[in-house]
């Protein structure tokens, strides 16, 4: 079939997206295998001085988080002229990040859950403690079934981040400058509530999570709930932002 024809496959918006995907784990592989080495050797090499009570996984986890949101938010930000140039409609663009975005976040939040998993296997090999920083104390994470819980959250902790990211890059390309004031209200929203997930120390801003201190004694799967609901309203945003985004005219 020639490339016009393939063009003009009415599932070529999937397929984008999933090679969306695929394309940025294998083009940021050394990343992931870099993080995964350094969360091994960092505690073995500090294990010589000091006894070992965080999960170095759980912060190599969370920096995944802010990544995910500049992979969201640069991939849309840079796509957008190139691929309606290549004669792909708004639509199509919009749709192909949603399939982008849950992908990525899946096939990571697997790669987050298993090497978690895995570590508590080594840490428990060497006798170590596998802990959290929760709010200026290191709360163990406890059984293997509470370290599955807390790596089954990444999927869905990546993905309200890569939609966050998202609706910030497609906002820029759109209103330029002015559409970076939605992080504004964006990261405080997404920040708090993540954090406020597990109730543990924030891995970034501590400023951003303020509103935090309204949701102490939420229930967990009240937040899970919300995080759900944020991720959805993000997403439609993207698409709105992405459908009616006007193409610019590069200059010399």
């Amino acid at each position: 079939m020639s490339a016009p024809a393939n063009l003009r496959l009415p599932t070529r918006r999937y397929a984008l997206g999933a090679g969306f995907a695929l394309e940025g784990l294998k083009y940021f592989r050394y990343w992931l295998i870099a993080a995964v080495v350094l969360s091994v050797a960092l505690p073995l090499f500090i294990s010589r001085f000091n006894d070992i009570e965080l999960s170095a996984w759980f912060y190599a986890a969370n920096v995944g988080k802010w990544f995910t949101a500049f992979v969201g938010g640069g991939f849309v930000f840079s796509l957008v002229p190139n691929m309606i140039a290549a004669g792909l409609t708004r639509r199509e663009l919009a749709v192909s990040m949603g399939v982008f975005g849950l992908l990525w976040s899946a096939l990571l939040g697997a790669i987050a859950l298993a090497a978690l998993v895995a570590e508590r296997f080594l840490y428990g090999a060497l006798g170590w403690s596998h802990g959290i920083d929760a709010h200026d104390a290191i709360a163990p994470i406890g059984s293997l079934g509470d370290t599955v819980v807390l790596g089954a959250s990444y999927p869905l902790l990546y993905l309200v981040y890569f939609t966050a990211g998202t609706v910030i890059g497609a906002a820029s390309y759109r209103w330029e400058a002015a559409g970076w004031m939605l992080l504004v209200p964006i990261i405080p929203i997404v920040f708090s509530l993540d954090n406020g997930l597990f109730d543990t120390e924030p891995v970034g801003p501590g400023w951003a999570g303020f509103l935090g201190l309204f949701m102490d004694g939420w229930d967990r799967w009240f937040i899970v709930a919300a995080i759900v609901l944020v991720a959805a309203g993000l997403a439609a945003a993207a698409y709105r932002i992405l459908i009616d985004v006007p193409l610019r005219s590069k200059q010399a």
